[in-house]
């Protein structure tokens, strides 16, 4: 009987591959596998015959260990278990004497089990990278960060009829956070909505340091950020965007900042009818956007709060 056919599902703690290179793993192997992969937690788990339980025993709280082991409890299987790690935790070591085989993620670990079980083996895991696209050539190219929260569809979909009407090869490339210590909580979402508008020339870059989204900004042709109603003072997004010279598309309305103004240091997509390819037009915003954001910059703010209050 091959693995596939004897195990019923890969269980794991986080379900969420973009927080986790566990999660990705998983979500890999169970996929290679073609089971299911389930949460600790999903009722269907209790009356699974042969999972692999494939988590990291030391990322749970203690009330989730204590939930688990009540499961298992419950539960009449017989799992088998693959190792990232070994910690030496109580619930760790039943889970090894308990399971069926031990696949064990590198020799150290191996050497840990090796004490508690015999039957084990030494794995690894492969590399997680499975999207290996060449970065297309492209006369236009569109940078969106600090996409972490719903997009704005409707906007993008203008976008992509502008970026189509061009004429031009275009790719547009997007990363879930604004900053190295931002959150990436709904970036799969994000970017699976972004892959519907975009179903050619889209490169997710996940969450991007500071420095990386600094150069992106530099080499972009136009940095995209869309709002409910319109942009607003404090979007640090694109106050970041205009600072670093970027040619920003967004949205305004009555509440946007008065300075900003369509075709003179931003672009309006709403009012839009075409993107400008003119290399002195580009240049012309791009240079009145540092303007506008020296205007707005950390000192100005700093003075202007020494004048309040």
């Amino acid at each position: 009987m091959s693995v596939s056919e004897r195990l019923d599902a890969v269980v794991t703690h986080h379900l969420d591959g973009f927080r986790s290179g566990v999660a990705r793993f998983n979500e890999i192997l169970a996929g290679r596998l073609g089971v299911p992969l389930l949460g600790l937690f999903d009722d269907r788990v209790q009356n699974l015959t042969t999972p692999l339980l494939s988590f990291k025993i030391s990322e749970l709280s203690a009330d989730e260990a204590e939930r688990f082991e009540q499961v298992t409890q419950r539960a009449s299987w017989q799992p088998e278990l693959y190792l990232h790690e070994f910690s030496d935790l109580p619930l760790e070591r039943r889970l090894v004497a308990a399971a069926e085989f031990v696949y064990c993620g590198n020799a150290l670990i191996a050497e840990h089990v090796a004490a508690v079980t015999s039957s084990y083996d030494t794995v690894w895991s492969p590399g997680l990278l499975l999207d290996d696209r060449i970065f297309e050539p492209a006369e236009l190219s569109v940078f969106s960060f600090g996409m972490a929260h719903k997009i704005q569809t409707s906007m993008y979909r203008r976008l992509r009829k502008l970026l189509d009407a061009s004429g031009s090869p275009y790719a547009v490339y997007v990363s879930a956070a604004n900053h190295e210590t931002a959150s990436l909580r709904d970036a799969e979402v994000v970017f699976q909505e972004m892959h519907e508008i975009f179903p050619t020339g889209l490169y997710f870059l996940g969450n991007l340091s500071d420095v990386a989204v600094f150069n992106q900004l530099r080499d972009t042709t136009f940095y995209a950020a869309f709002f409910d109603g319109g942009v607003r003072a404090n979007n640090s997004s694109v106050g970041s965007a205009l600072e670093r010279g970027a040619v920003v598309l967004t949205n305004l309305d009555q509440w946007s900042p008065p300075e900003y103004k369509h075709m003179e240091n931003l672009i309006d997509i709403n009012r839009c009818e075409s993107l400008p390819h003119d290399p002195a037009v580009l240049e012309r915003l791009s240079m009145h956007a540092v303007e506008t954001a020296r205007s707005r910059s950390w000192e100005k703010l700093v003075e202007r709060l020494g004048t309040l209050g």
